[in-house]
């Protein structure tokens, strides 16, 4: 899934990872690691932002900075039936996972492990078909 994301006022904090592919971490009932890719601000007016499905973060978390409104283009858009899940991820608690500095040569502070969490309860998504013209490569 390709998401384009648009901040149309106010800031946030954005931290995007990619997962790393590491033997062991494929179990997705687990922690997985995950390459930070973006650890940044962002004030509006900016640049979209562009996250891919394998590369450029597209694994993210926005915290508000003051009140501001984010407008996501989500292509294709979830679907369980499909296996595209909306998943939600918390960096894992856990204490016994393996060093990534002998499994990858990266800096801890460069890696996080994240495991994945239930949405939360208050969670609202607004779904919207698009009907402009259509979008080729």
């Amino acid at each position: 899934m390709t998401v384009l994301s648009k901040l149309l006022y106010g800031s946030l904090h954005v931290r995007s990872y990619d997962w790393l592919d590491i033997p062991g971490s494929a179990d997705l009932s687990q922690a997985r690691p995950a390459k930070l890719v973006r650890d940044c601000q962002m004030s509006a007016p900016c640049a979209t932002t562009t996250l891919h499905p394998n590369s450029g973060g597209n694994i993210h978390c926005f915290k508000a900075l003051t009140p501001c409104a984010l407008f996501d283009i989500l292509s294709p858009p979830y679907s369980s039936e499909d296996g595209r899940h909306c998943s939600y991820f918390r960096k894992s608690p856990r204490r016994d996972l393996p060093d990534l500095d002998q499994l990858c040569g990266m800096n801890a502070s460069e890696v996080a492990w994240l495991e994945e969490i239930q949405p939360p309860e208050n969670l609202v998504v607004c779904r919207g078909q698009y009907r402009g013209p259509i979008i080729r490569r």
